[in-house]
């Protein structure tokens, strides 16, 4: 398909969309039924919404009819500190030794550990993945901190008593250690949860555990988010997703979305808590909207031109009988009218009584009229 919302080809082919309605009308889309929407966290109302993980934004135009949304590209940094309550995350005897906040690597937590008690010092053994707590004397540890536990490898909530280095640690000869007793993890969130209120699906489904017997899932905080988006890139940097370079996420909705005016969108972790962009709140994304068109009436193929032409031949041809011509009515009234003025005139019209004589019952002035007899 050519035109706006074209994709190239990824991991799930080139898109092909096909549509043919009425061009420039929103509520039934071009022929590309493709709309490209941008999301700038930067364009939020920052009196109403100081954070960026959570926002609102209102479309300049409502789009409507929308079936399919796909995620093009994302830009969400990666801010999430792996020691987010640095109080008292651990002590030696009965002192509490607290850290800054910050997202620590196995070298620079090693540093501020050391710099914050002389005795033990923590010292990061990259070949083992440990750590290993040394010092001249014997000392206690105790783990405070489910976070920093974590990252040092070590059991929250349990006291440890250091004990004299063996040979296979020549290095700490005659001093005394506590060594991690699992491999040592910094990492923080791996997924960033992209959660539109208005987008929402049915089709993503999150995984938890059981709770007893009541059939219960635990931890299924994502279910129907948007779309996640895997963290691979190191504390402090930029996360750019582009759909062919990393995956294809796209939703296809059961019923077509009537109208979009707004978008609602929160950035949280997978237990569904909002992530702290520790200020960086800048954040961009870009969608793909597949709309759907309006039906239009199927009208049937035109005739093929050669078809229309024999057909106007052969009507010129055929003879057309004449029309047929008006039928004359008699007018017998005509007829009856003449015959009684004809009969009425015989009747008015004077008659004769002898040669030279008048009419009866005329006499002329002055004559005497005789009566004949008969010889």
């Amino acid at each position: 398909m050519k035109g706006l919302g074209t994709s190239p080809p990824g991991p799930g082919g080139p898109y092909t969309g096909s549509a043919s309605t009425r061009p420039g009308d929103l509520r039934s889309p071009s022929a590309n039924s493709v709309r490209l929407l941008f999301v700038d966290s930067a364009n939020r109302d920052q009196t109403l919404f100081p954070n960026g993980n959570n926002y609102v934004l209102h479309l300049t135009r409502p789009i409507r009819n929308i079936e399919r949304v796909d995620l093009v590209s994302a830009r969400v940094p990666n801010t999430m500190y792996n020691l987010t309550s640095g109080s008292n995350v651990f002590s030696v005897g009965s002192s509490n030794v607290s850290l800054n906040q910050g997202f620590y690597s196995a070298y620079t937590l090693a540093q501020d550990v050391s710099a914050q008690t002389s005795s033990p010092t923590l010292t990061y053994v990259p070949e083992e993945g440990h750590y290993i707590f040394s010092s001249s004397n014997v000392f206690t540890l105790k783990i405070q901190s489910q976070e920093f536990g974590l990252m040092v490898g070590l059991e929250n909530g349990k006291t440890y008593t250091a004990t004299l280095a063996g040979p296979t640690d020549p290095t700490y000869a005659g001093k005394y250690i506590v060594r991690s007793t699992t491999l040592v993890d910094f990492s923080t969130t791996d997924l960033a949860i992209l959660d539109i209120d208005e987008l929402r699906t049915p089709f993503n489904v999150d995984t938890g555990a059981l709770q007893g017997t009541t059939g219960t899932i635990s931890g299924s905080n994502i279910n129907r988010c948007f779309a996640p988006i895997v963290l691979d890139v190191g504390s402090g940097c930029y996360k750019t997703f582009e759909e062919n370079r990393d995956y294809r996420i796209s939703i296809d909705y059961p019923e077509p979305i009537n109208s979009l005016q707004r978008l609602t969108v929160k950035w949280i972790d997978t237990k569904g808590n909002l992530l702290n962009f520790q200020g960086l709140d800048k954040n961009t994304f870009i969608l793909r909207l597949h709309l759907t068109p309006d039906p239009e009436p199927i009208l049937p193929p035109p005739q093929p031109l050669e078809e229309i032409q024999i057909k106007r031949i052969v009507e010129a041809m055929k003879v057309q009988p004449p029309p047929p011509e008006p039928t004359r009515r008699f007018h017998w009234w005509i007829i009856v009218l003449v015959l009684v003025g004809a009969f009425v005139a015989y009747k008015s019209w004077p008659r004769g009584v002898g040669q030279g004589s008048t009419a009866p019952g005329l006499v002329a002035p002055g004559l005497k009229v005789v009566p004949v007899r008969p010889t």
